[in-house]
């Protein structure tokens, strides 16, 4: 599943692209007190990036969550293994990531 929103994304970026490299104008912006120019595949990528950037940031809380509910499960596995004495013939399988 991972890979196929690698290729959404893959896709979208390459849309992004080819949409900012035919709209290669100057354009003035005005950001709060700021003005500037730039062309606006600049401004564009930039969007772009901060976009990327906010939602990684967005997602980070729920990703760490998800992480530290994993390995108090697999502590919690391995607590009841030995439990069971059965730690030393049975071995907790590990995905690889």
């Amino acid at each position: 599943m991972a890979q196929f929103y690698v290729i959404i994304a893959l896709l979208l970026a390459t849309l992004v692209a080819i949409f900012a490299v035919q709209n290669a104008q100057e354009v003035n912006i005005r950001f709060l007190v700021w003005t500037f120019q730039s062309s606006v595949v600049v401004v564009i990528l930039i969007s772009l990036g901060v976009g990327a950037l906010l939602a990684a940031l967005i997602s980070l809380p729920q990703t760490l969550k998800a992480r530290r509910r994993l390995k108090e499960s697999e502590r919690q596995l391995q607590r009841l293994a030995g439990q069971f004495g059965e730690s030393e013939a049975w071995e907790v399988p590990r995905e690889e990531s």
